[in-house]
């Protein structure tokens, strides 16, 4: 606890009025000392006997870069205070001091800019009395993160992927074997318009005999430097294949310098592979890893990316639709 600059002034002042009543016998200052001095035992006490504020930061969901969110703090003091937040370097906040009294909850904005994990916070409360005579802070860590996923970018349709999405259960399908109800990862191609309208609100879809949906292995990596600018790209071009094999309903499985994904379909599935290459570090793969893939991504030291797709090297704006970035 310390006193605020208003503090100072009173103590100041309170001082001065004790010394001229003393010194050239003007007792009546001390009518302006007691008071003084009573206001900062008062604050000093309230201030004290205040206690630590409850806090509770609630995390807003993952998304883009560019994206705007609002970071919502519950706070729980007895008496003014002021807030005060810090966010990591991949997030930009547009204002992050309140002056609050009692409970509240401190609501404010702020971008996200870089592709990561980043931290948010020490949260700072600074309990005041009130009179604004002095102050106590309070300091809140966390391990809590706002993730802040790749840019995705949209893939030419075709070229070095035609084959694989024609090979994942298009050409390769045999007799139309059965229906059943829809289920979310389904591929819309599957769906049975005719029979599902009749069902009126529920969807169902076509199984084949023997079919082939077959599973794409993703494999990236990226070389260390340029303050993980290699890492950001080659994330943007893993996430962008991904994306656009998941669309056309085929399985990935995906290896990173940070993790594996087993192969899977779906909204929850995409949202994985988002987040694992959110997460996903510069580094290289083992040769057995680049072996199993059917498509690698490699972000060399200069910051170029490539994509082999079985023995087929392209770069990545080859087949980059264009440099916008799009929803997952």
């Amino acid at each position: 606890m310390r006193p605020t600059a208003r503090g100072v002034t009173v103590v100041v002042i309170a001082a001065l009025a004790f010394v001229f009543a003393a010194t050239f016998g003007q007792e009546g200052l001390n009518a302006v000392a007691a008071p003084a001095l009573i206001a900062l035992l008062a604050g000093a006490v309230q201030v004290r006997s205040g206690g630590r504020p409850e806090v509770e930061r609630m995390v807003p969901a993952p998304g883009f870069p560019n994206d705007a969110r609002t970071m919502r703090i519950r706070v729980d003091a007895n008496g003014p205070a002021t807030v005060t937040d810090r966010l990591g370097r991949g997030l930009r906040p547009r204002e992050y001091v309140r002056e609050i009294s009692g409970a509240t909850t401190v609501e404010y904005e702020f971008d996200l800019v870089h592709r990561g994990a980043h931290d948010v916070g020490p949260l700072t409360v600074t309990a005041y009395d009130a009179l604004g005579l002095f102050e106590r802070t309070y300091r809140f860590s966390t391990d809590e993160r706002v993730l802040v996923y790749p840019e995705v970018r949209p893939v030419t349709p075709g070229g070095a992927f035609a084959e694989i999405v024609d090979r994942t259960g298009t050409t390769e399908r045999q007799a139309f074997d059965d229906l059943r109800e829809y289920a979310p990862g389904d591929a819309l191609r599957d769906i049975h318009w005719k029979s599902s309208a009749k069902r009126q609100e529920e969807f169902v879809v076509m199984e084949f005999a023997d079919e082939d949906t077959g599973t794409v292995a993703i494999a990236c990596e990226a070389a260390a430097g340029d303050r993980g600018r290699n890492a950001d790209r080659m994330a943007t071009a893993t996430a962008s294949i991904a994306a656009y094999l998941l669309d056309h309903g085929v399985e990935v499985a995906l290896t990173t310098p940070g993790g594996h994904l087993d192969r899977g379909l779906g909204d929850r599935h995409r949202l994985a592979v988002l987040e694992l290459l959110a997460r996903t570090p510069p580094g290289r793969l083992g040769a057995a890893d680049l072996d199993r893939a059917d498509v690698r991504v490699s972000a060399d030291a200069r910051g170029r990316v490539t994509v082999d797709v079985r023995g087929r090297t392209v770069s990545f704006d080859d087949i980059a639709a264009d440099r916008g970035v799009v929803p997952a």
